[in-house]
């Protein structure tokens, strides 16, 4: 996959940016090197001050900290510009999980992904449609929609316009969530048992300082598990809520799992989201790597806790299809 990153990211993000080469732009000084050594256009943040403006109309950007999503330091260097978001702090900054990353972005087919996207964004919005059966490999899963279905609108042309910035995971997945943020009455219902491969770890940048062990002790045990041949979890969902969640070898790990993602949310669904990146092929994934690109492989994925007062678990099963729309 080394041979020809700097062929495969160009081709990839052309259909985002067009024939223009982006910039990546990062706040590590190892994952520019590293770019830089396969001949990719990369620089620090702090450095895009010094390029006159007509470089920065189309950036791809990594942050790796808070300090690198500063609002009013982007707002500076890009507000013109075309952005492509890849957070890496809020998944994993690490230096090899941004290499992963960098790697299924080159692999990634946004024109597809995004043309699917409206697919279903026309499916969902019909309000003859209330019953969604998704089955696989994996497992089962039964979603019906209820009045009040609030969609976590996605991508649904590839290409950005000047001025528009967005993060990458909108391009690969149609998100239902709860309406009105009320987590306890969702406009869908989700019922299923599903065993699951991998999971992603996020936390939003407004999660408060001493609340960011919990993604971190999240990613410490599931991350672990995975690497320990512990995969994948068997995980029952009733009414949208999350009622069992075990390990491979038969560890009960639902009170676990409650208490870091916040257990005041009781394990209701905060996502249930179908995700379009034809690009990347389930079994070339690397579920011991947290990253937000494994959210895209084409199938389903669903989450609990908000990202702010708790962890942000989504729990991925690709390889779902739709069997059944009525």
């Amino acid at each position: 996959m080394e041979q020809g990153l700097k062929v495969k990211l160009e081709q990839a993000l052309a259909h985002v940016f067009g024939s223009a080469k982006p910039l990546l732009v990062t706040d590590s000084i190892d994952i520019a090197s590293w770019l830089k050594s396969h001949a990719i256009g990369a620089f620090l943040l702090d450095e895009v001050a010094d390029l006159p403006k007509h470089r920065r109309k189309n950036i791809v950007l990594l942050p790796t900290t808070g300090n690198g999503l500063s609002f009013f330091k982007l707002e500076r260097f890009f507000k013109s510009s075309r952005v492509l978001i890849v957070p890496l702090v809020a998944f994993d900054p690490s230096f090899e999980a941004a290499k992963y990353t960098v790697k299924l972005i080159a692999s990634s087919d946004f024109a597809a992904a995004t043309k699917e996207n409206n697919r279903w964004v026309s499916v969902l919005e019909n309000s003859d449609i209330k019953r969604l059966v998704f089955k696989g490999m994996y497992g089962e899963l039964e979603v019906i929609l209820k009045e009040g279905l609030d969609l976590m609108l996605p991508r649904t042309q590839a290409g950005l316009l000047p001025g528009e910035w967005e993060a990458i995971g909108m391009f690969f997945e149609i998100a239902m969530i709860p309406d009105n943020e009320d987590f306890f009455h969702p406009g869908f219902l989700v019922n299923g048992e599903v065993t699951v491969p991998g999971v992603a770890i996020a936390h939003h940048r407004i999660m408060p300082e001493p609340l960011t062990i919990l993604p971190k002790r999240a990613w410490e045990l599931l991350g672990g598990l995975v690497r320990d041949g512990r995969f994948p979890l068997s995980v029952t969902i009733e009414n949208s809520q999350v009622k069992q969640v075990r390990s491979s070898d038969g560890t009960n790990l639902t009170d676990e799992i409650a208490e870091l993602s916040n257990p005041q949310l009781e394990l209701m669904l905060v996502e249930m989201a179908i995700s379009n990146n034809p690009g990347l092929e389930a079994s070339e994934l690397d579920w011991s790597v947290n990253s937000v690109l494994n959210e895209g492989a084409r199938g389903v994925h669903f989450a609990v806790g908000d990202g702010v007062t708790g962890a942000h678990i989504d729990f991925i099963c690709p390889g779902m299809k739709d069997v059944l729309v009525a």
